[in-house]
């Protein structure tokens, strides 16, 4: 309502869903399972019969569609503690309500969304393998996961103008986008120390719909981590963690590199029967490449418990930021805007607290 008294009529203006959607799945499934060995499969196929309705105000659209989708799973167990897991799936998934009522809707303060109601399914083939291995003689862990996707057909969102105004909907897309992610963990315990080491790549690329130009945006991530844990009964114990961090997102031809280096310490002591002393500490260099910009923070907590054995009653000073750190500096990527941004923190705070347990 404007001071003058006159009301903006939402509904003149395309705003305002009165929308009902029905969906039906009728689905006929095969699988056989057969043992070769040591490994398992099962193989299967099922047919999916869809029906689905959509009618906004006095409009009724129908839809209907067949899809044959495959899957595979099977399995490798060398032995009880040793094993390899695989599997396959053709995916179908259908839009939401909100993707497919059409009348605008305000999605935020600045943001109008208008759905589209010929939207159909996304299509999509995703696998995944898996290693584990574990044995209690030489204390060692291992595990290894890779995963891929692969997108054929997708719902993608788009910007369109509407005069001096502009509103996101969705369309169907079938230009093939892929994803994929690998990651793997070993650890090993020596007497009372761990050692561990993991690292973790992902790729991705995805097609961006910009001035109904269409470019394809690739982003790519590798992190690794090198650690040792202790696990005295005793005394003090404490685990020493160090991460590298390598980013790029490539958009419209412009490459961005982000670097961090992370060093973080965690300390617990048990001590004097009814003690508990804990403590964190983490130290961040962080480098946007591109710019030429280098920040480094470092963040600190600690906290010291007691609690005589059996009595409810707890007791506990607790601090939060010691160093006063003002901010965390972290980069992201969407289908839009490459960002560098910053994460406020809440100044250092020191706490008595006094707990009863019933």
């Amino acid at each position: 309502m404007h001071s003058d008294g006159s009301i903006n009529n939402f509904n003149s203006a395309g705003f305002g869903n009165d929308f009902d959607y029905s969906f039906i799945n009728t689905y006929l499934g095969l699988e056989y399972k057969f043992q070769i060995g040591i490994a398992t499969f099962k193989p299967g196929i099922f047919y999916h019969g869809y029906l689905w309705s959509t009618q906004q105000f006095e409009v009724t659209d129908t839809f209907s569609k067949n899809l044959f989708l495959p899957q595979f799973t099977s399995k490798v167990e060398f032995n009880n503690s040793e094993k390899l897991n695989f599997k396959y799936k053709l995916n179908a998934r259908f839009p939401g309500i909100n993707q497919l009522a059409n009348n605008f809707v305000l999605s935020n303060f600045n943001s109008v969304y208008k759905g589209n109601n010929q939207l159909e399914n996304q299509l999509y083939h995703s696998a995944t393998l898996s290693y584990y291995k574990f044995s209690l003689f030489k204390n060692l862990n291992l595990n290894f996961n890779t995963s891929f996707n692969k997108r054929i057909e997708s719902i993608k969102t788009v910007s369109e103008l509407n005069g001096i105004e502009s509103f996101n909907t969705a369309i169907m897309f079938d230009q093939p986008e892929h994803n994929w992610m690998l990651s793997g963990r070993v650890s090993k315990k020596i007497n009372k120390i761990r050692y561990n080491l993991s690292s973790r790549f992902s790729y991705n690329d995805f097609y961006q719909i910009l001035n109904n130009e269409t470019n394809l945006n690739i982003s790519k991530s590798i992190a690794s981590t090198i650690g040792v844990e202790t696990s005295f009964k005793n005394h003090p114990n404490l685990e020493i963690n160090y991460t590298k961090d390598f980013n790029t997102y490539k958009a419209l031809n412009n490459v961005s590199n982000f670097e961090n280096d992370q060093l973080e310490v965690i300390l617990e002591y048990d001590f004097l029967k009814d003690f508990i002393f804990k403590a964190d500490y983490t130290f961040d260099n962080y480098t946007n490449k591109s710019l030429d910009i280098k920040t480094t923070f470092d963040t600190a907590n600690a906290s010291l418990f007691y609690q005589v054995e059996d009595s409810p009653w707890g007791f506990e000073v607790n601090a939060t930021n010691l160093f006063d750190v003002k901010f965390k500096q972290q980069n992201s990527f969407n289908a839009f805007v490459i960002s560098d941004s910053r994460t406020f923190i809440l100044p250092r705070i020191v706490m008595f607290k006094v707990s009863y347990k019933l």
